[in-house]
């Protein structure tokens, strides 16, 4: 999709804000010379050195370089090279409905794009991420790649630039509070000091030790982390009498490892003799998790006799309080996270202990337990929370999925691969799904529907991708092991699938034949999902085909069942479809009304984009339909936001992209180029939020934030907070919006949920978009 018409200059997934910068002023402006003459730049550097602080600084103050936006790419807990392609796809938002998330699919994607793709932690991954890079540089001329690694990726045109610690005070100048402000590590040290002690400051008193500890932790920004964390316990003077005799020993032994990263370890020894052997028991186990873990996980992984789980919440309290787990998010449940290096510290011990193994396999059969009890509830008032939850643990389900596999474990592969289908589908997943199931089927077979399920969750993906040949192949080994196994519920997936491959070649006959044996098989077996997808493929097929009200019925059937047991998903999607049929058979009051309640269903699932885009555009064929042309105008520049966003467009789906394009040709020539022009722009310029309430026709967030009614018990404080909220700003980020500080946010924030009765952020926003009734 060309960006001729995007928001330039809007785009990309950088944090809102780099904290805690200092310095590196000549480094900044030495990399942004590198890319303007090199197609790729490799920071290399020490872990714990700043590498990655300082390639957000430089994307920061590069936004406006790089019209097509600046794509931040974490890569540290990603383990499989085949997955670096998928991975970045993602973090670009591509959706896989026209574009694959393949190494060929970012490339074409890319071609004319200006952008910056920041790869961040490459080490590990240095072979991928060079053939990922070169490629790139071939096929994208006007793509730059920032990454960083401890490694160059040796790649032609390559430019590298070692980044280097911070500047430490000189021994040979008095230390005073003037001298340590010009100085890199010690205005580091005193940002993070005031961060963990809110009184602490820089005096004459203190500026000697100050200067000494900088010169200890050589400038290393995380070391210097590190060590201030220990202020809660310790004076700066305790702190750097123990990291020296740390130091000494480390320093005395014949050790080979640089300096820095000697200092480093001391820092982390230390916190491990700090540590019970509960504590450090626990601290080995949570390293088998990546990307974070709550605490039942916590309690199912890491407990057992020595370490019983009505003790895991104590010791976890214990280990954030020594800075070796972190609290992170600002969600109803409490996740923790460690830094890598601390995580890979605990993952020698765990080694050591001999435990790896087994620990591994508990870590799968929780998240194997995760993805079925997802698969399960799918159909459930629990359905949107499932769906957080499951993207929150990706990397973890990455790291259960690659050791079943490495462990010829067919079954236990097969059925967490297939039982991840939702979450493929919804979040637009679909490389990857398809990479984890072709690998769990490649596993020596097992007659099991384990296998049916994943064979018919791998076609379905290759459908859609457009993968005929694949998915038919698929299938047929599917038919043959249905006659051989016992009856189950994969005997109505069989014919939905084979009816799905029918509609995308145009045999809508065929199709809606098979969509009628499923929905039989499905009811017979009371299955509530599958009857839910196959009455919404029934409707849609049966009013695209013939008469509109033909489809009226099935996809009626659908939303009433969603609306019976609070399931979402397939409940929008019906009132999409249905405001589709609606719209082509006249009855644009109808049409508007439904898709108008698609989008209030569909703000109960955070980080949907797909279904917004729908219901914006068939809002917008209605708009036109009813000659309101600027609302048409606006509503197609808004639905062509969230299409760029996904990467994707409508034009994969054949007529619905005729009914794009006529709308736009009609509302076009009314209007006349420039007003047309004027008006998608606006639509163009909308956050997600303001054009679902445009949408709506109602109010926009910042607006209702002052007119909310008392009685909601929120002061206007609280309700201009809920209005960022419904934006889908972190608490770091409306802290900056509102200039306050984080824990005052955090505050604000806690009183909203509690005053609303409420345990996630999208219920609030859920609840302001209900409050306003529609514009006039």
């Amino acid at each position: 999709m060309s960006t001729a018409t995007t928001a330039r200059g809007s785009l990309g997934n950088l944090p809102a804000e780099v904290t805690s910068f200092v310095g590196r002023r000549h480094e900044v402006t030495g990399i942004r010379r590198l890319l303007s003459t090199s197609r790729l730049v490799t920071l290399t550097g020490s872990g714990g050195v700043g590498k990655t602080r300082l390639a957000l600084r430089v994307g920061a103050e590069m936004r406006r370089a790089f019209p097509d936006g600046i794509w931040f790419v974490e890569l540290a807990e990603l383990r499989d090279p085949a997955l670096v392609a998928v991975t970045v796809a993602e973090a670009l938002g591509i959706r896989e409905e026209s574009i694959s998330a393949d190494a060929p699919g970012l490339a074409e994607f890319l071609a004319d794009q200006q952008a910056l793709i920041i790869l961040d932690n490459c080490e590990q991954l240095v072979a991928a991420c060079a053939d990922l890079a070169a490629l790139l540089m071939r096929s994208c001329p006007e793509v730059r790649i920032l990454a960083t690694s401890r490694q160059a990726l040796r790649v032609a045109g390559e430019a590298t630039l070692a980044v280097q610690p911070l500047s430490v005070p000189d021994p040979e100048v008095p230390a005073t509070p003037a001298e340590l402000a010009r100085n890199e590590s010690a205005s580091l040290l005193a940002e993070r000091a005031a961060a963990v002690l809110p009184d602490f400051t820089v005096t004459e008193d203190n500026a000697a030790t100050i200067a000494r500890l900088c010169q200890a932790l050589e400038g290393l920004p995380l070391a210097i982390e590190l060590a201030v964390a220990r202020l809660r316990a310790l004076s700066l003077d305790q702190i750097l009498e123990r990291l020296t005799d740390r130091y000494r020993l480390l320093t005395s032994g014949t050790r080979n490892a640089p300096a820095r990263q000697q200092t480093l370890r001391a820092l982390i020894d230390w916190s491990w003799d700090l540590c019970s052997d509960a504590e450090r028991t626990l601290w080995s186990r949570v390293s088998v998790f990546s990307g974070g873990l709550e605490l039942d996980a916590a309690e199912h992984v890491c407990a057992d006799d020595a370490l019983p789980a009505e003790q895991i919440l104590d010791l976890i309290a214990s280990l954030v309080d020594k800075s070796v787990l972190n609290r992170i998010g600002d969600g109803p449940r409490a996740r923790y996270r460690m830094l890598e290096v601390v995580r890979e510290y605990g993952a020698m011990h765990l080694a050591e202990a001999g435990e790896q193994e087994r620990v591994a396999a508990r870590h799968l059969d929780w998240f194997a337990r995760l993805a079925t009890y997802g698969d399960r509830n799918w159909v459930s008032p629990h359905q949107a929370a499932v769906m957080q939850r499951l993207k929150d643990e990706k990397s973890n389900l990455r790291v259960a999925l690659e050791f079943a596999v490495s462990h010829q474990l067919s079954n236990v592969a097969c059925r967490l691969a297939a039982d991840l289908e939702n979450h493929w589908f919804v979040r637009g997943f679909l490389s990857e799904g398809r990479h984890w199931l072709e690998r769990a089927l490649a596993l020596p077979p097992q007659k099991h529907w384990t296998r049916v399920k994943a064979l018919r969750v791998a076609a379905f993906i290759a459908t859609t991708q457009n993968d005929f040949p694949r998915a038919e192949r698929l299938l047929a080994e599917t038919r043959v092991l249905v006659h051989e196994l016992p009856p189950s519920i994969e005997l109505a997936f069989v014919p939905l699938m084979e009816g799905q491959i029918a509609m995308f070649s145009g045999d809508n006959e065929r199709a809606l034949e098979l969509f009628n044996q499923a929905l039989v098989t499905f009811r017979e077996f009371g299955a509530l999902s599958g009857e839910m997808w196959t009455l919404c493929c029934l409707g849609l097929a049966k009013g695209l085909s013939g008469n509109p009200s033909d489809g009226y019925a099935d996809l009626t059937a659908c939303r009433d069942l969603g609306s019976a047991s609070g399931e979402v998903w397939w409940r929008s999607f019906a009132l999409w479809a249905l405001s589709v049929l609606r719209w082509r058979d006249g009855d644009n009051p109808g049409a508007a009304a439904a898709a108008k309640e698609g989008l209030d269903v569909r703000r109960l699932v955070e980080d949907e984009q797909f279904g917004v885009g729908l219901s914006l555009e068939s809002l917008a064929w209605v708009a036109a339909d009813e000659h309101r042309d600027q609302r048409s105008a606006r509503l197609l520049g808004a639905s062509q936001r969230v299409w760029h966003a996904m990467h994707t467009s409508l034009a994969a789906f054949r007529s619905l992209g005729d009914f794009h394009d006529q709308t736009m040709a009609a509302v076009r020539a009314r209007m006349g180029d420039r007003t047309f022009n004027a008006q998608f722009q606006r639509g163009l310029t909308l956050n997600a939020a303001d054009a679902v309430a445009y949408a709506l026709e109602r109010t926009a967030p910042a607006q209702r934030a002052v007119s909310a009614p008392d009685d909601s018990g929120l002061t206007k404080r609280e309700r201009e907070v809920a209005a960022l909220i419904a934006e889908g700003l972190s608490n770091k980020e409306i802290a900056a919006r509102l200039v306050v500080a984080q824990r005052t946010a955090e505050g604000h924030v806690e009183n909203i949920l509690s005053k609303l009765g409420f345990s996630s952020r999208a219920q609030v926003a859920g609840w302001l978009a209900a409050q306003s009734p529609p514009e006039s």
